[in-house]
């Protein structure tokens, strides 16, 4: 039987998941396939679910089993990420940030201008306990809901990250670097307590928002789910493969050949986790 299916933060199959389901004194073991299945009689029901991979950790879920809907179970590399929450404050405010990293890492403030300029270092996080400084991502389709880091399975609720930003305004950039040399950065906008000036400048950040992909889909392209529109459609894998499969060569079909050519292209090499 079909109880769900296991991927990572792109949406991409895990294939070889440990699983280990436990129900009262009974236990079940697998592993997923190729496609990211998982497959097992079980009956309905609550179950505790665990779940693991080299390279990824582990995690715990209490999941309502049932037969005719295929749960989504999420993943998460090791790697470094992070993001502020929320994005934006006044002088004077305060910012949380939320990281994931599998290893110690170091953290800075920089302010990005004509030049950048190095603020301050904001200090060293290290493991107190083994994995201390991973997150976890929630199960199915979080890009429409955000990942809500630092609330669930990370920290001390009173040893929260918070950062007072500074009385100067401007875009700020955290620079994360592990102790094995892996580099993050993730911006934080700081707004001017009162206008300063007698002329405002506008920066947009709604490009920015809609081609965000992490944890597999953006506003941009979200084949038969607009994420902005909060659908409550649930597909797995496979159909979703397909569906943006068809959307692709629906959408290059209608190309045409001279417009392709004075096409401008954008190279998008980052992606921040969605908050929230």
């Amino acid at each position: 039987m079909l109880l769900g299916y296991v991927s990572d933060e792109r949406y991409l199959a895990l294939p070889g998941v440990f699983v280990e389901f436990e129900r009262d004194d009974a236990v079940w073991t697998t592993q997923s396939t190729a496609s990211g299945a998982i497959r097992l009689d079980i009956a309905d029901g609550p179950v505790s679910v665990m779940l693991a991979k080299q390279g990824f950790g582990s995690k715990i879920v209490e999941v309502e089993m049932k037969g005719d809907t295929p749960y989504q179970f999420r993943f998460l590399k090791d790697d470094i990420l992070g993001y502020m929450w929320p994005k934006a404050v006044r002088s004077g405010g305060s910012a949380e940030f939320r990281v994931h990293s599998d290893e110690a890492f170091k953290a800075e403030l920089w302010r990005y201008g004509i030049l950048k300029e190095r603020v301050r270092l904001i200090g060293w996080y290290d493991e107190h306990g083994p994995r201390a400084t991973v997150q976890i991502t929630p199960d199915g389709d979080y890009s429409r809901t955000g990942v809500a880091w630092n609330e669930k399975g990370y920290t001390n609720p009173h040893h929260k990250q918070f950062l007072t930003a500074p009385q100067r305004s401007g875009l700020y950039y955290l620079h994360l670097t592990t102790q094995s040399g892996r580099f993050f950065s993730f911006p934080w906008v700081v707004a001017p307590v009162e206008p300063t000036a007698r002329v405002a400048v506008l920066a947009s950040d709604i490009n920015w928002n809609a081609y965000n992909n992490f944890g597999g889909r953006s506003n941009y392209i979200h084949p038969g789910c607009p994420t902005a529109l909060r659908s409550t459609c649930d597909l797995s894998l496979i159909d979703m493969r397909t569906r943006v499969t068809n959307t692709i060569r629906k959408m290059s079909s209608r190309r045409s050949p001279s417009t392709d050519r004075n096409r401008s292209t954008t190279s998008l090499s980052r992606r921040w986790p969605l908050t929230r």
